[in-house]
Protein backbone atom coordinates (compact mmCIF):
# COMPACT_ATOMS: atom_id res chain seq x y z
CA UNK A 1 0.00 0.00 0.00
CA UNK A 2 1.20 3.72 -0.33
CA UNK A 3 1.10 5.18 3.23
CA UNK A 4 -2.23 5.48 3.25
CA UNK A 5 -5.78 4.21 2.03
CA UNK A 6 -4.78 2.56 -1.22
CA UNK A 7 -7.09 3.57 -4.26
CA UNK A 8 -9.72 1.76 -5.98
CA UNK A 9 -7.80 1.47 -9.01
CA UNK A 10 -4.40 0.12 -6.66
CA UNK A 11 -6.42 -2.69 -4.92
CA UNK A 12 -8.29 -3.61 -8.20
CA UNK A 13 -4.86 -3.97 -9.63
CA UNK A 14 -3.60 -6.06 -6.68
CA UNK A 15 -6.62 -8.00 -6.57
CA UNK A 16 -5.93 -8.90 -10.62
CA UNK A 17 -2.21 -9.02 -10.32
CA UNK A 18 -2.14 -11.99 -7.57
CA UNK A 19 -5.32 -13.59 -9.39
CA UNK A 20 -2.43 -13.99 -12.62
CA UNK A 21 0.02 -14.78 -10.24
CA UNK A 22 -1.71 -17.69 -8.86
CA UNK A 23 -2.73 -18.68 -12.39
CA UNK A 24 0.28 -18.75 -13.46
CA UNK A 25 1.76 -20.78 -10.45
CA UNK A 26 -1.37 -23.26 -11.29
CA UNK A 27 -0.22 -23.12 -14.62
CA UNK A 28 3.61 -23.84 -13.56
CA UNK A 29 3.01 -27.04 -11.64
CA UNK A 30 0.64 -28.52 -14.39
CA UNK A 31 3.42 -27.94 -16.94
CA UNK A 32 5.28 -29.61 -14.33
CA UNK A 33 3.76 -32.68 -14.14
CA UNK A 34 2.76 -33.03 -17.64
CA UNK A 35 6.37 -33.06 -18.04
CA UNK A 36 7.14 -35.70 -15.43
CA UNK A 37 4.23 -38.11 -16.99
CA UNK A 38 5.47 -37.37 -20.46
CA UNK A 39 9.76 -38.86 -19.11
CA UNK A 40 7.75 -41.57 -17.72
CA UNK A 41 5.69 -42.53 -20.60
CA UNK A 42 8.82 -42.26 -22.49
CA UNK A 43 10.69 -44.48 -20.19
CA UNK A 44 7.35 -46.99 -19.91
CA UNK A 45 8.07 -47.53 -23.51
CA UNK A 46 11.92 -48.39 -22.87
CA UNK A 47 10.21 -50.64 -19.95
CA UNK A 48 7.93 -52.62 -22.15
CA UNK A 49 10.64 -53.17 -25.09
CA UNK A 50 12.98 -54.37 -22.18
CA UNK A 51 10.47 -56.68 -21.64
CA UNK A 52 9.26 -57.97 -24.82
CA UNK A 53 13.41 -58.17 -25.13
CA UNK A 54 13.27 -60.84 -22.86
CA UNK A 55 10.04 -62.58 -23.41
CA UNK A 56 11.66 -63.20 -27.37
CA UNK A 57 14.53 -64.54 -25.22
CA UNK A 58 13.15 -66.89 -23.39
CA UNK A 59 10.93 -68.31 -25.98
CA UNK A 60 14.11 -68.71 -28.22
CA UNK A 61 15.67 -70.49 -25.32
CA UNK A 62 13.04 -72.64 -24.71
CA UNK A 63 12.76 -73.76 -28.37
CA UNK A 64 17.02 -74.89 -27.94
CA UNK A 65 16.04 -76.94 -25.25
CA UNK A 66 13.12 -78.10 -27.46
CA UNK A 67 15.35 -78.49 -30.91
CA UNK A 68 19.11 -77.90 -30.07
CA UNK A 69 18.93 -75.55 -33.42
CA UNK A 70 21.90 -73.52 -33.41
CA UNK A 71 19.69 -70.57 -35.11
CA UNK A 72 17.54 -70.59 -32.17
CA UNK A 73 20.42 -70.02 -29.58
CA UNK A 74 22.14 -67.28 -31.61
CA UNK A 75 18.50 -65.60 -31.66
CA UNK A 76 18.32 -66.50 -28.01
CA UNK A 77 21.88 -64.67 -27.46
CA UNK A 78 20.95 -61.61 -29.71
CA UNK A 79 17.86 -60.32 -27.87
CA UNK A 80 20.20 -60.87 -24.76
CA UNK A 81 22.52 -58.75 -26.51
CA UNK A 82 19.59 -55.81 -26.63
CA UNK A 83 18.27 -56.90 -23.40
CA UNK A 84 21.95 -55.54 -21.94
CA UNK A 85 22.53 -52.84 -24.21
CA UNK A 86 18.92 -51.24 -23.41
CA UNK A 87 19.87 -51.68 -19.69
CA UNK A 88 23.28 -49.98 -20.28
CA UNK A 89 21.78 -47.11 -21.95
CA UNK A 90 18.61 -46.62 -19.59
CA UNK A 91 21.36 -46.93 -16.58
CA UNK A 92 19.64 -44.32 -14.25
CA UNK A 93 16.31 -44.36 -15.55
CA UNK A 94 15.96 -48.05 -14.58
CA UNK A 95 17.94 -47.08 -11.06
CA UNK A 96 15.11 -44.74 -10.08
CA UNK A 97 12.91 -47.97 -9.36
CA UNK A 98 15.17 -50.17 -7.00
CA UNK A 99 13.80 -49.31 -4.10
CA UNK A 100 10.49 -50.44 -5.06
CA UNK A 101 12.06 -54.06 -6.06
CA UNK A 102 14.59 -55.03 -3.66
CA UNK A 103 12.90 -56.78 -1.56
CA UNK A 104 11.06 -58.49 -4.22
CA UNK A 105 15.02 -59.26 -6.01
CA UNK A 106 16.00 -60.98 -2.38
CA UNK A 107 13.49 -64.11 -2.95
CA UNK A 108 16.12 -64.81 -5.63
CA UNK A 109 19.44 -66.10 -4.00
CA UNK A 110 21.67 -65.00 -6.93
CA UNK A 111 25.07 -64.45 -5.77
CA UNK A 112 24.47 -60.29 -4.76
CA UNK A 113 21.19 -59.74 -3.82
CA UNK A 114 21.80 -56.67 -0.70
CA UNK A 115 20.30 -53.47 -0.86
CA UNK A 116 23.89 -51.86 -1.88
CA UNK A 117 23.01 -52.69 -5.85
CA UNK A 118 19.96 -51.25 -7.91
CA UNK A 119 17.73 -52.82 -10.50
CA UNK A 120 20.22 -52.18 -13.41
CA UNK A 121 22.92 -53.69 -11.73
CA UNK A 122 20.60 -56.69 -10.89
CA UNK A 123 19.46 -57.29 -13.94
CA UNK A 124 22.67 -56.96 -15.91
CA UNK A 125 23.81 -59.54 -13.10
CA UNK A 126 21.27 -61.66 -14.23
CA UNK A 127 22.03 -61.80 -18.33
CA UNK A 128 25.21 -62.17 -17.80
CA UNK A 129 25.22 -65.15 -15.99
CA UNK A 130 22.30 -66.31 -17.74
CA UNK A 131 24.10 -65.90 -21.12
CA UNK A 132 27.68 -67.76 -19.46
CA UNK A 133 25.21 -70.47 -18.67
CA UNK A 134 24.23 -70.81 -21.82
CA UNK A 135 26.93 -70.62 -23.94
CA UNK A 136 28.56 -73.01 -21.63
CA UNK A 137 25.34 -75.20 -22.34
CA UNK A 138 25.45 -74.58 -25.84
CA UNK A 139 29.59 -75.46 -25.70
CA UNK A 140 28.91 -78.99 -24.22
CA UNK A 141 26.54 -79.90 -27.30
CA UNK A 142 24.74 -82.42 -25.09
CA UNK A 143 21.97 -81.72 -22.46
CA UNK A 144 23.14 -81.12 -19.22
CA UNK A 145 20.10 -80.84 -16.52
CA UNK A 146 21.79 -79.03 -13.43
CA UNK A 147 22.66 -76.13 -16.37
CA UNK A 148 19.17 -76.15 -17.91
CA UNK A 149 17.90 -75.46 -14.24
CA UNK A 150 20.04 -72.69 -13.78
CA UNK A 151 19.52 -70.92 -16.92
CA UNK A 152 15.84 -71.36 -16.68
CA UNK A 153 15.79 -70.00 -13.54
CA UNK A 154 18.14 -66.80 -14.67
CA UNK A 155 15.86 -66.06 -17.73
CA UNK A 156 13.05 -66.12 -15.21
CA UNK A 157 14.09 -63.78 -12.88
CA UNK A 158 15.07 -61.37 -15.62
CA UNK A 159 11.81 -61.77 -17.01
CA UNK A 160 10.12 -60.69 -13.82
CA UNK A 161 12.46 -57.92 -13.59
CA UNK A 162 10.92 -56.57 -16.45
CA UNK A 163 7.68 -57.71 -15.35
CA UNK A 164 7.98 -55.72 -12.20
CA UNK A 165 8.98 -52.69 -14.11
CA UNK A 166 6.48 -52.41 -16.58
CA UNK A 167 3.93 -52.55 -13.51
CA UNK A 168 6.17 -50.25 -11.27
CA UNK A 169 5.66 -48.04 -14.68
CA UNK A 170 2.47 -47.95 -15.09
CA UNK A 171 1.86 -47.00 -11.35
CA UNK A 172 3.83 -44.09 -11.39
CA UNK A 173 2.34 -43.11 -14.29
CA UNK A 174 -1.25 -43.83 -12.62
CA UNK A 175 0.17 -41.90 -9.24
CA UNK A 176 1.00 -38.89 -11.56
CA UNK A 177 -2.36 -38.49 -13.59
CA UNK A 178 -3.85 -38.62 -10.04
CA UNK A 179 -2.03 -36.18 -8.86
CA UNK A 180 -1.98 -33.80 -11.48
CA UNK A 181 -5.78 -34.48 -11.53
CA UNK A 182 -6.06 -33.22 -7.69
CA UNK A 183 -3.68 -30.58 -8.79
CA UNK A 184 -6.17 -29.62 -11.37
CA UNK A 185 -9.24 -29.98 -8.82
CA UNK A 186 -7.21 -28.28 -6.12
CA UNK A 187 -6.24 -25.18 -8.24
CA UNK A 188 -9.80 -24.49 -9.72
CA UNK A 189 -11.35 -25.01 -6.33
CA UNK A 190 -8.97 -22.14 -5.44
CA UNK A 191 -9.45 -19.96 -8.23
CA UNK A 192 -13.17 -20.39 -7.77
CA UNK A 193 -12.54 -19.04 -3.76
CA UNK A 194 -10.05 -16.15 -5.20
CA UNK A 195 -12.47 -15.12 -7.88
CA UNK A 196 -14.99 -14.90 -5.37
CA UNK A 197 -13.22 -12.93 -3.09
CA UNK A 198 -11.96 -10.30 -5.74
CA UNK A 199 -15.10 -9.74 -7.08
CA UNK A 200 -17.13 -9.22 -2.97
CA UNK A 201 -13.43 -6.81 -2.97
CA UNK A 202 -15.01 -4.81 -5.61
CA UNK A 203 -18.42 -5.11 -4.78
CA UNK A 204 -17.30 -3.35 -1.51
CA UNK A 205 -15.17 -1.06 -2.99
CA UNK A 206 -16.48 0.14 -5.98
CA UNK A 207 -20.18 -1.43 -7.22
CA UNK A 208 -22.02 -0.52 -3.46
CA UNK A 209 -20.89 2.94 -3.35
CA UNK A 210 -21.85 3.40 -6.73
CA UNK A 211 -25.02 2.12 -6.67
CA UNK A 212 -25.54 4.63 -3.40
CA UNK A 213 -24.53 7.59 -5.56
CA UNK A 214 -27.23 5.95 -8.49
CA UNK A 215 -29.71 5.88 -5.66
CA UNK A 216 -28.85 9.77 -4.47
CA UNK A 217 -29.18 10.74 -8.00
CA UNK A 218 -32.55 9.29 -8.60
CA UNK A 219 -34.08 11.04 -5.85
CA UNK A 220 -32.56 14.15 -7.14
CA UNK A 221 -34.07 13.56 -10.45
CA UNK A 222 -37.27 13.33 -8.78
CA UNK A 223 -37.04 16.25 -7.31
CA UNK A 224 -35.55 15.46 -3.70
CA UNK A 225 -32.64 17.85 -3.90
CA UNK A 226 -30.45 16.56 -0.98
CA UNK A 227 -26.47 16.76 -0.65
CA UNK A 228 -25.09 13.19 -0.79
CA UNK A 229 -23.50 11.08 1.94
CA UNK A 230 -21.12 7.82 1.35
CA UNK A 231 -19.97 5.78 3.54
CA UNK A 232 -17.12 4.67 1.54
CA UNK A 233 -13.82 5.91 2.24
CA UNK A 234 -12.15 5.56 -0.83
CA UNK A 235 -10.53 9.09 -2.22
CA UNK A 236 -12.54 8.11 -6.04
CA UNK A 237 -15.37 7.46 -4.45
CA UNK A 238 -15.49 10.64 -1.78
CA UNK A 239 -14.45 12.91 -4.63
CA UNK A 240 -16.96 11.76 -6.88
CA UNK A 241 -19.56 12.43 -4.07
CA UNK A 242 -17.92 15.93 -4.01
CA UNK A 243 -18.40 16.36 -7.43
CA UNK A 244 -22.03 15.45 -6.93
CA UNK A 245 -22.76 17.32 -4.20
CA UNK A 246 -21.34 20.70 -6.06
CA UNK A 247 -23.26 19.88 -8.78
CA UNK A 248 -26.69 19.44 -6.39
CA UNK A 249 -25.54 23.09 -4.74
CA UNK A 250 -25.91 24.18 -8.42
CA UNK A 251 -29.24 22.63 -9.14
CA UNK A 252 -30.34 23.91 -5.89
CA UNK A 253 -29.22 27.56 -7.64
CA UNK A 254 -30.28 26.81 -10.92
CA UNK A 255 -34.14 25.76 -9.65
CA UNK A 256 -33.79 29.32 -7.61
CA UNK A 257 -33.51 30.85 -11.01
CA UNK A 258 -36.23 28.82 -12.25
CA UNK A 259 -38.24 30.44 -9.82
CA UNK A 260 -37.23 34.04 -10.18
CA UNK A 261 -38.24 33.70 -13.64
CA UNK A 262 -41.12 32.40 -13.15
CA UNK A 263 -42.52 34.37 -10.88
CA UNK A 264 -41.51 37.73 -12.95
CA UNK A 265 -43.43 35.65 -15.75
CA UNK A 266 -46.11 35.26 -13.63
CA UNK A 267 -46.31 39.00 -12.21
CA UNK A 268 -46.22 40.60 -16.08
CA UNK A 269 -49.49 37.95 -17.14
CA UNK A 270 -51.13 38.67 -14.52
CA UNK A 271 -52.90 41.57 -15.99
CA UNK A 272 -54.15 39.41 -18.77
CA UNK A 273 -55.39 37.31 -16.27
CA UNK A 274 -57.64 40.04 -15.16
CA UNK A 275 -58.43 41.10 -18.11
CA UNK A 276 -59.19 37.74 -19.44
CA UNK A 277 -61.50 36.79 -16.18
CA UNK A 278 -63.04 40.68 -16.52
CA UNK A 279 -64.62 39.66 -19.73
CA UNK A 280 -66.82 36.08 -18.36
CA UNK A 281 -67.81 37.95 -15.10
CA UNK A 282 -69.16 41.45 -17.05
CA UNK A 283 -70.86 39.04 -19.32
CA UNK A 284 -72.21 36.93 -15.99
CA UNK A 285 -73.31 40.64 -14.32
CA UNK A 286 -74.80 41.77 -17.57
CA UNK A 287 -77.22 38.58 -17.86
CA UNK A 288 -77.92 38.15 -14.56
CA UNK A 289 -79.09 41.73 -14.34
CA UNK A 290 -81.28 41.44 -17.36
CA UNK A 291 -82.55 38.17 -16.10
CA UNK A 292 -83.44 40.14 -12.59
CA UNK A 293 -85.62 42.19 -14.40
CA UNK A 294 -87.11 39.48 -16.69
CA UNK A 295 -87.77 37.32 -13.39
CA UNK A 296 -91.50 38.14 -13.75
CA UNK A 297 -91.81 37.77 -17.67
CA UNK A 298 -93.47 34.89 -19.25
CA UNK A 299 -91.33 34.73 -21.52
CA UNK A 300 -89.12 31.16 -19.64
CA UNK A 301 -87.12 30.35 -23.27
CA UNK A 302 -85.28 33.80 -23.06
CA UNK A 303 -84.51 33.28 -19.06
CA UNK A 304 -83.34 30.25 -19.81
CA UNK A 305 -81.63 31.55 -22.66
CA UNK A 306 -80.01 34.08 -19.76
CA UNK A 307 -79.21 31.31 -17.33
CA UNK A 308 -77.04 29.40 -20.13
CA UNK A 309 -75.17 32.28 -20.70
CA UNK A 310 -74.36 32.83 -16.96
CA UNK A 311 -73.30 29.20 -16.62
CA UNK A 312 -71.08 29.19 -19.83
CA UNK A 313 -69.30 32.56 -18.91
CA UNK A 314 -69.01 30.89 -15.43
CA UNK A 315 -67.32 27.61 -17.08
CA UNK A 316 -65.23 30.21 -19.13
CA UNK A 317 -63.89 31.79 -15.97
CA UNK A 318 -63.43 28.59 -14.02
CA UNK A 319 -61.09 27.21 -16.87
CA UNK A 320 -58.67 30.73 -17.11
CA UNK A 321 -58.22 29.99 -13.24
CA UNK A 322 -57.68 26.49 -13.53
CA UNK A 323 -55.45 26.81 -16.31
CA UNK A 324 -53.39 29.91 -13.93
CA UNK A 325 -53.35 27.30 -10.76
CA UNK A 326 -52.50 24.56 -13.19
CA UNK A 327 -49.84 27.06 -14.43
CA UNK A 328 -48.35 28.01 -11.03
CA UNK A 329 -48.63 25.17 -8.37
CA UNK A 330 -45.12 23.67 -7.47
CA UNK A 331 -44.59 20.53 -8.33
CA UNK A 332 -42.00 17.75 -9.26
CA UNK A 333 -41.34 17.28 -12.28
CA UNK A 334 -43.75 14.62 -14.49
CA UNK A 335 -44.29 14.05 -17.92
CA UNK A 336 -47.66 13.13 -19.55
CA UNK A 337 -49.61 12.57 -22.89
CA UNK A 338 -50.68 16.78 -24.04
CA UNK A 339 -52.25 17.55 -27.09
CA UNK A 340 -49.23 20.70 -28.36
CA UNK A 341 -52.60 23.07 -29.77
CA UNK A 342 -54.27 22.89 -26.86
CA UNK A 343 -51.69 23.62 -24.40
CA UNK A 344 -50.89 26.64 -26.93
CA UNK A 345 -54.51 28.06 -27.05
CA UNK A 346 -54.18 28.02 -23.04
CA UNK A 347 -50.83 29.59 -22.95
CA UNK A 348 -52.79 32.47 -25.35
CA UNK A 349 -54.97 33.37 -22.34
CA UNK A 350 -51.45 34.61 -20.31
CA UNK A 351 -50.50 37.10 -22.86
CA UNK A 352 -53.08 38.19 -24.38
CA UNK A 353 -53.40 41.81 -22.46
CA UNK A 354 -49.85 42.18 -23.77
CA UNK A 355 -50.92 41.66 -26.86
CA UNK A 356 -50.91 44.38 -29.27
CA UNK A 357 -53.76 44.72 -32.11
CA UNK A 358 -51.67 44.98 -34.37
CA UNK A 359 -49.79 41.77 -33.89
CA UNK A 360 -51.93 38.47 -34.98
CA UNK A 361 -50.62 35.06 -33.80
CA UNK A 362 -51.66 31.91 -36.46
CA UNK A 363 -50.87 28.43 -35.57
CA UNK A 364 -50.08 25.56 -37.86
CA UNK A 365 -50.37 22.58 -35.97
CA UNK A 366 -52.10 19.30 -36.44
CA UNK A 367 -54.92 18.86 -34.04
CA UNK A 368 -54.37 15.58 -33.14
CA UNK A 369 -50.61 15.91 -32.98
CA UNK A 370 -49.76 14.76 -28.92
CA UNK A 371 -46.10 15.08 -27.52
CA UNK A 372 -45.24 13.67 -24.42
CA UNK A 373 -44.10 16.38 -21.81
CA UNK A 374 -44.47 17.86 -18.91
CA UNK A 375 -47.57 20.61 -19.49
CA UNK A 376 -46.88 23.46 -16.88
CA UNK A 377 -43.22 23.56 -17.77
CA UNK A 378 -43.91 23.28 -21.92
CA UNK A 379 -46.11 26.57 -21.43
CA UNK A 380 -43.74 27.80 -19.44
CA UNK A 381 -41.19 27.78 -22.38
CA UNK A 382 -44.08 29.11 -24.79
CA UNK A 383 -44.81 32.13 -22.62
CA UNK A 384 -41.72 33.01 -22.90
CA UNK A 385 -41.69 32.44 -26.28
CA UNK A 386 -44.62 34.56 -27.12
CA UNK A 387 -43.44 37.59 -24.93
CA UNK A 388 -40.35 37.70 -26.41
CA UNK A 389 -41.53 37.38 -30.25
CA UNK A 390 -44.06 40.39 -28.67
CA UNK A 391 -41.07 42.06 -27.65
CA UNK A 392 -38.82 42.01 -30.99
CA UNK A 393 -41.66 43.50 -32.70
CA UNK A 394 -41.83 46.79 -33.14
CA UNK A 395 -44.88 49.18 -32.91
CA UNK A 396 -44.24 51.14 -35.59
CA UNK A 397 -47.94 51.04 -37.50
CA UNK A 398 -46.89 47.58 -39.63
CA UNK A 399 -49.21 45.01 -38.66
CA UNK A 400 -46.27 41.95 -37.13
CA UNK A 401 -47.33 38.27 -36.97
CA UNK A 402 -46.43 35.21 -34.78
CA UNK A 403 -46.56 31.48 -36.64
CA UNK A 404 -46.09 28.68 -34.77
CA UNK A 405 -45.83 25.35 -36.74
CA UNK A 406 -45.73 22.18 -35.79
CA UNK A 407 -44.68 18.73 -37.98
CA UNK A 408 -44.33 15.15 -36.41
CA UNK A 409 -40.44 14.10 -37.91
CA UNK A 410 -40.99 10.15 -38.07
CA UNK A 411 -38.05 9.05 -38.92
CA UNK A 412 -36.26 10.27 -36.00
CA UNK A 413 -39.14 10.33 -33.48
CA UNK A 414 -39.20 13.74 -32.54
CA UNK A 415 -41.48 17.03 -32.69
CA UNK A 416 -40.41 19.80 -34.24
CA UNK A 417 -42.26 23.34 -33.05
CA UNK A 418 -41.23 26.58 -35.08
CA UNK A 419 -41.88 30.24 -33.31
CA UNK A 420 -41.61 32.65 -36.06
CA UNK A 421 -42.04 36.44 -35.73
CA UNK A 422 -41.67 39.60 -37.65
CA UNK A 423 -39.44 41.07 -35.57
CA UNK A 424 -36.63 42.81 -35.87
CA UNK A 425 -34.41 40.00 -35.56
CA UNK A 426 -31.20 39.24 -33.73
CA UNK A 427 -28.04 40.39 -34.85
CA UNK A 428 -24.54 38.12 -35.24
CA UNK A 429 -22.44 39.19 -32.42
CA UNK A 430 -25.20 38.48 -30.00
CA UNK A 431 -27.01 35.12 -31.23
CA UNK A 432 -24.92 32.67 -29.50
CA UNK A 433 -25.34 34.34 -26.27
CA UNK A 434 -28.78 34.83 -26.12
CA UNK A 435 -29.53 31.62 -24.33
CA UNK A 436 -27.14 32.65 -21.58
CA UNK A 437 -28.21 33.72 -18.14
CA UNK A 438 -28.92 36.87 -17.52
CA UNK A 439 -27.77 37.77 -20.88
CA UNK A 440 -30.26 40.70 -21.88
CA UNK A 441 -30.28 43.51 -24.73
CA UNK A 442 -33.38 45.34 -22.80
CA UNK A 443 -33.23 48.38 -20.87
CA UNK A 444 -32.80 48.28 -16.70
CA UNK A 445 -35.96 47.15 -15.45
CA UNK A 446 -37.30 45.58 -19.33
CA UNK A 447 -36.64 42.16 -18.45
CA UNK A 448 -34.17 39.76 -15.89
CA UNK A 449 -32.12 38.30 -18.93
CA UNK A 450 -33.36 34.64 -17.59
CA UNK A 451 -36.23 33.36 -20.22
CA UNK A 452 -34.36 32.04 -22.54
CA UNK A 453 -32.14 30.50 -20.32
CA UNK A 454 -35.08 28.92 -18.30
CA UNK A 455 -36.27 27.99 -21.67
CA UNK A 456 -33.21 26.43 -22.75
CA UNK A 457 -32.77 24.43 -19.31
CA UNK A 458 -36.25 23.06 -19.71
CA UNK A 459 -36.09 21.84 -22.98
CA UNK A 460 -33.12 20.17 -22.19
CA UNK A 461 -35.32 18.38 -18.86
CA UNK A 462 -37.13 17.30 -21.60
CA UNK A 463 -34.20 15.47 -23.43
CA UNK A 464 -35.20 17.90 -26.42
CA UNK A 465 -33.33 20.86 -28.09
CA UNK A 466 -34.07 24.61 -29.16
CA UNK A 467 -31.62 26.17 -32.12
CA UNK A 468 -32.62 30.02 -33.35
CA UNK A 469 -32.08 31.31 -36.93
CA UNK A 470 -32.49 34.99 -37.39
CA UNK A 471 -31.62 38.28 -40.25
CA UNK A 472 -32.07 41.27 -38.21
CA UNK A 473 -34.72 43.41 -39.76
CA UNK A 474 -36.36 40.04 -40.94
CA UNK A 475 -37.33 38.19 -38.27
CA UNK A 476 -36.94 35.50 -35.87
CA UNK A 477 -37.44 31.63 -35.74
CA UNK A 478 -37.33 29.10 -32.42
CA UNK A 479 -36.70 25.77 -33.86
CA UNK A 480 -37.72 23.39 -30.88
CA UNK A 481 -36.97 19.75 -31.00
CA UNK A 482 -39.10 17.20 -28.37
CA UNK A 483 -38.69 13.36 -28.37
CA UNK A 484 -42.16 11.94 -29.77
CA UNK A 485 -42.46 9.53 -27.04
CA UNK A 486 -41.75 9.28 -23.42
CA UNK A 487 -39.49 6.61 -21.74
CA UNK A 488 -41.58 3.83 -19.72
CA UNK A 489 -41.03 5.90 -16.79
CA UNK A 490 -42.54 8.91 -18.19
CA UNK A 491 -45.33 6.37 -19.55
CA UNK A 492 -46.59 5.87 -15.85
CA UNK A 493 -46.60 9.30 -14.79
CA UNK A 494 -49.36 10.60 -17.62
CA UNK A 495 -51.66 13.48 -16.73
CA UNK A 496 -54.14 14.99 -18.14
CA UNK A 497 -54.10 17.87 -21.16
CA UNK A 498 -56.92 19.99 -19.74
Amino acid sequence: MLGRQASIRQKITLGYVAGFLFILLITSIIFVNLILIEERIGFYAIISRFLDTTLEMRRYEKNYFLYRKKEDFSEAMAYIEEATELIRENRESFGEFSSSLFSWLELFRTKDSSRAGNVSEKALGLLNEYRDLLERDFATGRPDSEIEREIREKGRAVTEIAERLSETGTRNIQALIVSARKSLIFSVILFLIGTVLIARMILKIAIQPLKELESGMRKIASGDFEMLSMSSKNDEIVSLNRAFNRMIKELFAQRDIIRSEKLTSLGTMLAGIAHEINNPLSNISTSAQILSEEIDSDDREFRRELIGQIVQETDRARDIVKSVLEFTRERDFKKGEINLLKALRETMRFIRSDLPTYITIAFDVPEELTIFADKQKLQHVFLNLFRNAIDAIPDEGVEGKITVTARENKDNEEVEIWFSDTGKGIPEPIINRIFDPFFTTKDIGGGTGLGLYVTHEIIKQHDGSIDVKSQPGTGTTFIIKLPLKGDDDGREDQTSDS
